[in-house]
């Protein structure tokens, strides 16, 4: 979020609530270089010779000659056979030459790499924004990666082979096994609502919010939560404490502001002025219907800053910020960012 205007962040001393970065994956070491291939000639002259070695007791003269001899013509025959492919091919490169890395004909290896990239970005984003709390359903492989990144093993539920529903699960962490042993019901029954997504085609890895009530009864509370956040941003830019931007205004009318933020900027306008800057999300890939949990928020004057700090840092539960501090603005000013976990909750109320 700060990235995208230009933030610099300070460092600040004491507790910054939220996780920490995932560590960086050390390097792949380098494949060694690959060794010239042996000639057909010398791998048949080779093979006589061991061949020849082996029978060298308990055979006549006469007859290891006449091994040799075809043994020799058949390494001449290889070594003419050889011959003939190495010229076919200098004369029609087009036919043998090997065929170049392409999108849709990818070298050996490269899908392999590629769809293991796509699980560390989903585990590491996974390990980072989605709470403490959720417990997740993946595939063996994706929870081992989720595990690597920091992700208890007890919040792991294996997808087993045979399994019809995701029971028991707060995230569904969709990869190409749990779409094809879903199916068309991980969508439009257990769990409509993408939270992030990650990579494209088969690598496609979908952070999806489960819905234990179905599908409809889920749509449903998504429209009613809508309509009550955007009442409750109509109510908030109603304050006399509270300023926003043009972009912040259009976002609270348009209910795009996670229930968590509104409940607390609407207690914090209550004790002091904010200037709400910005609103933002870390979710690649989410949903329309995904509510923005992350702010800027801006005060008078520095002091006020430290005291929405405290504020911040001083709420329980629900209302407990996954992450904030003070950063700089691309202009030289300071100001307060603050990010909730995903999934947010369904249905506002009081902290």
């Amino acid at each position: 979020m700060g990235e995208e205007h230009g933030l610099t962040p300070i460092p600040r001393a004491g507790r910054l609530a939220g996780r920490a970065s995932r560590a960086e994956s050390p390097a792949r070491p380098e494949r060694p270089e690959r060794r010239e291939e042996p000639g057909w000639l010398t791998v048949g002259a080779t093979t006589i010779r061991l061949w020849l070695e082996r029978h060298r007791t308990g055979r006549r003269p006469s007859r290891r000659r006449r091994i040799a001899v075809t043994a020799l013509a058949a390494l001449v025959a290889m070594g003419a056979g050889a011959g003939i492919t190495e010229a076919v091919s200098q004369q029609s490169p087009a036919v043998a030459a090997p065929q170049q890395d392409h999108p849709a004909n990818p070298a050996p290896g490269t899908s392999l790499r590629l769809a293991a990239q796509v699980r560390d970005q989903a585990a590491a984003w996974v390990a980072q924004q989605v709470s403490a709390d959720a417990t997740l359903e993946c595939d063996p492989t994706m929870c081992a990666a989720l595990q690597a990144a920091g992700v208890s093993a007890a919040r792991l539920l294996v997808l087993q082979p045979g399994s019809f529903d995701p029971l028991g699960a707060t995230v569904i962490v969709a990869t190409q096994v749990v779409r094809s042993q879903f199916g068309a019901r991980l969508a439009s029954v257990y769990a409509p609502l993408v939270i992030a997504s990650f990579g494209s085609g088969a690598n496609r890895i979908d952070i999806r919010a489960a819905a234990p009530q179905g599908s409809s009864a889920f749509e449903a509370q998504l429209a009613s939560d809508r309509r009550a956040r955007i009442e409750a941003g109509r109510q908030l830019l109603t304050n006399k404490n509270v300023q926003a931007t043009a972009v912040a205004r259009q976002e609270l009318l348009q209910g795009e502001v996670d229930p968590r933020l509104l409940v607390t900027l609407s207690a914090l306008a209550s004790k002091m002025s904010v200037r709400l800057i910005a609103f933002d999300d870390s979710s690649p890939g989410a949903s329309p219907d995904v509510p923005l949990r992350g702010a800027e928020i801006g005060a008078a004057e520095s002091v006020g800053l430290t005291a929405i700090l405290a504020f911040l840092e001083a709420q329980q539960t629900t209302y407990q910020p996954a992450q904030d501090g003070i950063i700089r603005l691309a202009g030289g000013k300071s100001a307060i960012t603050v990010r909730f976990d995903a999934p947010g909750p369904m249905g506002l109320s009081g902290p």
